[in-house]
């Protein structure tokens, strides 16, 4: 499981505001610990429209519809409710995406 992967997650169940349902989610933690720990660190897409830099993000490239990247999503799932692989994230992008982490982590 590598970082910046995008699979089917099962997210649910969940209470608001969190993310339910099985929705495309990108794998954010370390590939190399994703191969040593049974849990990944995703944050779920959403197709709710506009960029809001740094929390939601465009995903260009993302197969169907118009997809953004929800930071606030940010959440461990265990591997067992990922279902499905659908694509991956480019490198440059991935570049992009840490910023915005650093962003919204940091203080």
């Amino acid at each position: 499981m590598r970082r910046g992967g995008i699979y089917w997650v099962n997210l649910g169940p969940s209470q608001p505001p969190e993310f339910g349902k099985t929705r495309p989610a990108l794998v954010v933690s370390n590939s190399v610990q994703n191969e040593i720990l049974n849990s990944v660190v995703v944050v779920p897409l959403s197709t709710s429209p506009g960029e809001i830099w740094p929390l939601r993000l465009r995903l260009p490239g993302f197969p169907g519809e118009e997809s953004f990247v929800v930071l606030p999503g940010l959440r461990q799932v265990a591997k067992q409710r990922l279902v499905d692989f659908i694509t991956a994230a480019s490198p440059d992008w991935m570049r992009r995406l840490d910023e915005a982490l650093m962003l919204y982590l940091a203080d």
